[in-house]
């Protein structure tokens, strides 16, 4: 069976998908790098001015200025001196200029004022909006699998309290 040539229309509709999930790669990147950087200023520029984050335990935070400054700002940059972030195996779906995605998260970090090695893995569950032709962060809420001092392990400390 022959197959048909697909139309000009229906090349450049596949061009922008390819495009739009690039985008939105680069952006989930970026934010990694910039939050691992502490480069908060540069970080801001990658949200929605409304946008909501739910760091479960850490806390939720709702507006670009609460999101950048009172949690990355804030409540990151003291409880850790060292992080990397590292995102895997996206699954992204784009609607027009709405898109989400699930990534999972292994990170490397050290919590202070413990001065501790510690484990993080998780699942990101992000919402993108188009604004004025670039992609945005709307919204993430992170599911926490394990936040573990790296000499326990997930298996004996799954969630670590770092009040006690």
């Amino acid at each position: 069976m022959a197959s048909k040539t697909p139309s000009l229309e229906e090349l450049a509709k596949t061009v922008q998908e390819l495009r739009d999930l690039e985008e939105l790669r680069h952006l989930k990147a970026n934010y990694c790098h910039l939050v691992d950087a502490r480069s908060w200023d540069e970080l801001s520029e990658l949200f929605t001015e409304d946008a909501v984050c739910d760091y479960g335990f850490f806390g939720q935070y709702k507006g670009r200025e609460e999101v950048v400054h009172g949690f990355f700002q804030g409540a990151v940059a003291a409880a850790s001196s060292f992080m990397v972030h590292m995102v895997h195996n996206p699954v992204i779906e784009v609607k027009g200029d709405r898109a989400t995605a699930k990534w999972y998260l292994t990170a490397q970090t050290t919590n202070q004022p413990s001065n501790r090695a510690v484990w993080v893995m998780g699942i990101y569950h992000d919402r993108f909006e188009r604004v004025k032709g670039r992609w945005r962060i709307a919204s993430i809420t992170f599911e926490f699998k394990y936040f573990t001092p790296f000499e326990e392990g997930w298996a004996k400390t799954p969630i670590w309290d770092t009040t006690s």
